[in-house]
């Protein structure tokens, strides 16, 4: 989308409006069906509106963590989260990061008390995050073992493997940031850019 017209909406638009345009930036796989989940970090009171305009549409809002600075939002479709639970080589690397039950609530419940560990204490980040966000695993694991250096290509996450394959999905996910920004820019409320899963391109 050129800049200007984005500029131009910014400067135009409702609340609801710039609220839909941050989050169609930054979550817009998850929007249009094509990924799992997305992290998005917003203002104090920001989360819960925004899982009130995401109601009804097959994406769940919850909170990951929060204090008086910030809130940091798991958006997720819980049918396609609870498949790729089941995947063995996602359950390998959660079960090392001391995972042991796989059902979608207990595992956010985890990750939702090792992330403030990671925020409050100084604990190690819980790369099983990346794993959650649908990140190939042995990125995930490249990333540790390389302490996020040595990537062969950095854009929605850094990669370590498959190249070509990471290429394709980067492309896809371009693809659903500018179908749901236009969407946006256009005057659809935030639940009718959210399509149902397997929705166009």
């Amino acid at each position: 989308m050129p800049a200007e017209i984005m500029l131009s909406f910014l400067k135009t638009c409702t609340p609801e409006g710039r609220m839909g345009f941050r989050v169609a930036t930054q979550c817009a796989p998850v929007l249009k069906g094509v990924k799992i989940s997305n992290l998005i970090k917003v203002r104090p009171g920001e989360g819960r509106e925004i899982g009130r305009r995401l109601e009804d549409s097959g994406i769940i809002c919850t909170f990951l963590y929060r204090n008086g600075e910030m809130e940091v939002l798991f958006l997720y479709r819980y049918p396609q989260l609870e498949q790729h639970l089941r995947q063995p080589v996602v359950r390998r690397f959660l079960r090392k990061c001391g995972y042991e039950d796989w059902d979608v609530v207990s595992v956010l419940g985890r990750l939702r008390r090792r992330y403030r560990q990671y925020a409050v204490c100084g604990r190690e980040f819980p790369h099983e995050l990346g794993v959650l966000l649908e990140y190939p695993v042995e990125d995930v694991e490249g990333f540790i073992r390389n302490q996020g250096e040595n990537c062969l290509l950095s854009r929605y996450w850094k990669v370590y493997g498959n190249r070509q394959q990471a290429e394709r999905t980067f492309r896809l996910y371009d693809a659903a940031k500018e179908q749901a920004l236009w969407e946006i820019v256009n005057g659809l409320p935030l639940y009718k850019v959210a399509v149902d899963v397997g929705g166009n391109l």
